[in-house]
């Protein structure tokens, strides 16, 4: 379709009607899933009212390659998920997930009259740290705040305090504007509104971190199909994403390899007889382990478990340890998360993982499910389903940070005037 035709296409579209129904629509590379809830909840677990469920097609290493191929899939799991609500959504929150999330920290300071600190001396503050960065290229998803200081002192919350200089760091996590732009227009194209983009580490913490793990400090790690991110809190505060490239889809991958057979009987094969710690007698262990044969059909065949073992288990080390050494190279070390990690995502449910991450991180580590949700089956209530889950609960919730702040300061830098005004400041100051 030619972007003529596009435009012809989205002129052509109704206007959305707002209802009172909050879809989240995780975009993975392996699934695309849908979840439902009505906006307004009163106190309780959050209940939800619809599941739609589509394999990932489209999708290639988290980046969108075909968008017809994505909004039939989209379409799909939307019609089922309303389907089972009775009504239809007209606001939905996504998610990005990917290599290609990334954080910087920024600080700002700003000198006030002595009185109270106002609403205004904050948002003066936050903008002098967001001035002090431009983003070509990438988009900003999440801007909070992780701490604030008055007069050189820590404090949770300077609003109404009395001090003459005010500091602040700021947390932002940016990702590729044309991931981000395609994963957008995909959901438009359904005629439906995109209330928010939301990075899926950040996503799946607000669906599987106790308050207390958020307050004292934890490390989640999202194991996704084809990426593996993680999230740091501190302080109830995002303080950093970080992402490699390696997910659950390449232990399949690598099974199919070494035991020359199909993506698919590779899977099955991980997920019935996988397994990223060695047990007892596993040499002596057979499993069926069909392989191709001479006319190039699936052939019955049998190997010992050992073997299977000797492929995943390496595979999701070198993950698990490519992710602790980037955080390492930022300066993070296990006191920066209280030695407490929690895993979510679909590679989270093979078995030995959680065992392997403790020694890897040498902390405590637990497996992460939607926690304070009604209406979840027990096929969507699995760590595979955290993403989509803590997308609703953002919908529902809205966390408040520094976003739209932030967009407005990044859309105002890109003004062409402000780009001329800038260039002359550079130039002849």
């Amino acid at each position: 379709m030619s972007s003529l035709d596009q435009r012809i296409k989205a002129a052509a579209r109704e206007p959305i009607v707002l209802s009172p129904l909050v879809a989240a629509l995780d975009i993975g590379a392996a699934k695309i899933t849908c979840f439902i809830a009505r906006s307004s909840q009163g106190p309780g677990p959050l209940k939800i009212l619809g599941v739609g469920l589509q394999p990932s097609r489209g999708v290639r290493n988290g980046v969108i390659t075909d968008l017809e191929s994505v909004e039939k899939s989209i379409r799909a799991a939307f019609d089922q998920a309303e389907s089972m609500a009775g009504g239809a959504a007209s606001e939905v929150v996504v998610s990005i997930s990917g290599f290609g999330l990334k954080t910087e920290k920024l600080v700002g300071e700003i000198t006030v009259p002595l009185g109270e600190i106002g609403t205004k001396d904050k948002r003066r503050v936050v903008s002098s740290a967001l001035n002090t960065k431009r983003y070509e290229g990438r988009t900003i998803l999440h801007a909070t705040p992780c701490y604030f200081k008055l007069d050189g002192q820590l404090v949770a919350d300077p609003l109404g305090m009395l001090g003459r200089r005010l500091e602040v760091g700021v947390t932002i996590v940016t990702a590729p504007t044309p991931i981000w732009r395609n994963s957008v227009l995909c959901v438009e194209r359904t005629n439906r509104h995109v209330a928010g983009v939301v990075a899926a580490p950040y996503a799946s913490s607000l669906a599987s971190l106790a308050e207390d793990e958020l307050e004292s400090g934890s490390l989640l790690v999202e194991m996704g199909a084809r990426s593996t991110t993680a999230a740091l809190f501190q302080a109830s505060s995002l303080i950093h994403v970080d992402a490699v490239p390696i997910g659950s889809d390449h232990i399949t991958q690598d099974i199919a390899h070494c035991f020359g057979t199909s993506n698919h009987a590779a899977e099955r094969l991980k997920v019935v007889h996988g397994s990223a710690i060695a047990n007892l007698n596993e040499e002596e262990q057979m499993i069926d382990a069909p392989r191709f044969g001479d006319d190039g059909n699936l052939v019955s065949s049998r190997s010992p478990r050992s073997f299977l073992t000797g492929i995943v288990r390496p595979r999701v080390e070198e993950t698990l340890e490519l992710l602790r050494d980037r955080l390492y190279a930022q300066g993070i070390e296990r006191a920066g998360y209280g030695r407490r990690i929690v895993l979510t995502g679909g590679g989270a449910q093979l078995n030995g993982v959680r065992e392997l991450a403790a020694r890897v991180f040498e902390g405590h580590v637990r497996i992460g499910r939607p926690q304070r949700y009604s209406g979840l089956g027990d096929a969507v209530a699995g760590p595979g389903y955290a993403v989509c889950a803590g997308l609703l609960r953002w919908g529902i919730e809205r966390p408040s940070d520094l976003t739209k702040l932030a967009t407005a300061t990044q859309e105002h830098h890109n003004h062409p005037v402000s780009k001329a005004v800038n260039w002359f400041k550079e130039v002849f100051w």
